[in-house]
């Protein structure tokens, strides 16, 4: 299934938030910083959905932006009936310090009807501001 969200409608059924567990920077051979955070997701519509995958976009302090599209939700493919919540934890990695990170799940509802969720943003303060 593509994401392209001109290809998929969007749908609001999901009632998202996210905690950041922090931030955590890595000297190897060169700097690495580590985003660790939990996802919980609530189905606040009428129907049955079921979440197909996830697309993330992620950009760093020099500019550069990922994506990345998996398939799965956390390895599950959860149906979520009308008030049930799911979550999950998870990490991801930059090269340079992180400036912005977003996730979109995609999925149908019960109608086998394909959807894209609104981008659940991460706020700004969960990353470092740059120092001058």
């Amino acid at each position: 299934m593509s994401t392209d969200s001109r290809s998929l409608p969007e749908r609001d059924f999901l009632d998202m938030g996210v905690s950041l567990y922090g931030i955590h920077a890595a000297r190897h051979p060169r700097p690495c910083y580590r985003v660790c955070y939990r996802l919980r997701m609530f189905n606040a519509g009428r129907s049955s959905l079921r979440l197909l995958g996830r697309k993330w976009t992620l950009r760093d302090s020099a500019g550069r932006t990922r994506i990345i599209e998996a398939e799965r939700v956390f390895n599950q493919q959860p149906v979520l009936k009308p008030g049930d919540a799911f979550s999950y934890g998870g990490c991801t990695y930059f090269d340079s310090e992180p400036a912005a990170m977003e996730v979109r799940f995609f999925g149908t509802d019960q109608g086998n009807r394909p959807f894209i969720s609104p981008p659940l943003v991460f706020p700004s303060r969960c990353f470092p501001r740059r120092r001058k």
